[in-house]
């Protein structure tokens, strides 16, 4: 990888900001077809996580 790369590759997800995370379900949904995945899920749980202790 290009150190002008920002994206990291294999990222754990709790170290993902929110922008990250909506990025990685997009890309999920339509590489896996769906949300049912763990993965998906895991990012899901983190994403409404972040979303409830930024408040």
């Amino acid at each position: 990888m290009s150190e002008n790369t920002t994206e990291e590759k294999n990222k754990k997800i709790n170290k993902m900001t929110v922008e990250e995370l909506d990025k990685a379900i997009e890309k999920t949904k339509t590489s896996m077809g769906g949300l049912t995945s763990k993965y998906a899920k895991e990012l899901l749980e983190r994403k409404n996580f972040l979303n409830i202790t930024k408040k």
